[in-house]
């Protein structure tokens, strides 16, 4: 059963109990920060759509073992507080990373669901996307292949997803990993356990 636009904006406005990441302290948040006023009047349905904030380039090699993990180091391309207005040419066949605006702050009773939305889909750059689990607090980082021929400008605060919200039936485990808050990569850096 997903979360309808009132349950969605009462949970903004009121904010959410998570378990904050660096102390363990249960503290009160918005489910969303940092949204626009047409963002909160113009939820549909049961999603909310969320911005682009700063574009990324991997630029070097990963190494992805049970027991280590070293991502790509990456290039920032772009960023919405440097550049708001910034409008970036993606060619076609390149790879990128985006990361969202907005700052998303789970409980632990709910998980998130990202899709790209139709637009970017329509103009052959869909998105790679992944569940957010319980108690994840920070901005969204999703994949980009343009798949298209030809080239597409997409500016700074441009909505490029959407997300839903789910109920957890039963206790779920709150995330923990090293993804939280707006890290991108581990850098070109090895990390161990993860």
């Amino acid at each position: 059963m997903v979360l309808g636009a009132d349950r969605i904006l009462s949970m903004i406005r009121q904010g959410v109990l998570v378990e904050d990441h660096v102390t363990g302290q249960a503290m009160r948040k918005p489910l969303i920060e940092h949204l626009e006023k047409d963002q909160v009047d113009g939820i549909e349905g049961t999603t909310v759509d969320l911005r682009l904030g700063a574009i990324y380039k991997p630029v070097g090699s990963a190494r992805l073992l049970r027991n280590s993990r070293v991502t790509p180091e990456i290039e920032k391309l772009m960023d919405s507080t440097t550049t708001p207005d910034g409008i970036f040419l993606v060619k076609p066949g390149e790879y990128l990373l985006f990361q969202t605006m907005e700052q998303v702050n789970l409980p632990e009773e709910l998980f998130g669901y990202l899709r790209p939305r139709t637009t970017l889909i329509r103009s052959g750059i869909p998105l790679e996307t992944a569940f957010i689990s319980p108690n994840y607090q920070g901005r969204l980082t999703v994949g980009m292949k343009h798949q298209g021929t030809a080239d597409v400008e997409i500016q700074m605060g441009f909505r490029i997803l959407c997300i839903a919200f789910f109920p957890i039936d039963g206790k779920a485990v709150p995330y923990r990993g090293v993804w939280q808050g707006d890290r991108v990569s581990t850098n070109g850096e090895e990390e161990r356990p993860f």
